[in-house]
């Protein structure tokens, strides 16, 4: 039976020599490991070593990134409120009360304490004329504000001083602020914010 096969291999054109080659080349691939693909405890640790680092440098790179846009924002809303201030002071300035039988503005400035009479009031929108106090406090660097709509009350005299627990906040974290009326040439200068304004009434604008 083999030589049959045999001879049927020659038949075919494959040979006695070739047939025992292809079969010990069988065998020898059958001998060879192939090696198993995956990673090693080393390079694992590697990786996450680089992962831990890269995540570090973006975290430190985003949180600088946060710290200055909070920094950029407080700048902004500080700005902001200070400009607002300021125009408030020019508004009821401009708005002040003139008192006809006294020949002049309803304003006043003595011991930190600033005070109108305005046509623009800021606490009470629809009170149209109201007396307006302004004081700072150096020992916490706050401005302070209250508004009085009976602004006719004797008892507001120009001895009265608001206290603090009564008053708005108004800004707070402000190095200087001082408001002083000049009533010889009725003119309000305000220092703040290392600048200087001032002001002046309609009616002082009117009669000039």
């Amino acid at each position: 039976m083999i030589g049959n096969n045999l001879r049927k291999l020659n038949f075919y054109g494959f040979s006695d020599h070739n047939y025992s080659v292809s079969i010990a080349g069988n065998d020898r691939r059958r001998q060879l490991k192939i090696p198993e693909s995956g990673f090693t405890l080393f390079e694992l640790l590697v990786a996450v070593l680089l992962l831990a680092m890269i995540s570090a440098m973006i975290y430190s790179v985003l949180n600088v990134g946060i710290k200055f846009a909070d920094q950029g924002e407080k700048k902004i809303l500080t700005m902001e409120r200070r400009l607002s201030l300021v125009d408030l002071l020019q508004r009821q300035v401009k708005s002040a009360w003139y008192d006809e039988t006294r020949r002049k503005a309803v304003i006043s400035s003595r011991d930190n304490v600033f005070r109108l009479v305005t046509r623009c009031p800021f606490s009470y929108p629809f009170a149209g004329l109201v007396l307006a106090f302004y004081r700072f406090d150096p020992a916490e660097g706050t401005v302070y504000y209250l508004e009085k709509r009976d602004f006719y009350n004797s008892d507001y005299d120009e001895e009265y001083v608001p206290d603090f627990d009564e008053m708005r906040e108004l800004l707070k974290d402000v190095a200087s602020f001082a408001l002083d009326y000049d009533e010889e040439n009725g003119v309000v200068k305000l220092e703040f914010a290392e600048r200087e304004y001032e002001f002046l009434p309609w009616c002082r604008e009117k009669n000039e």
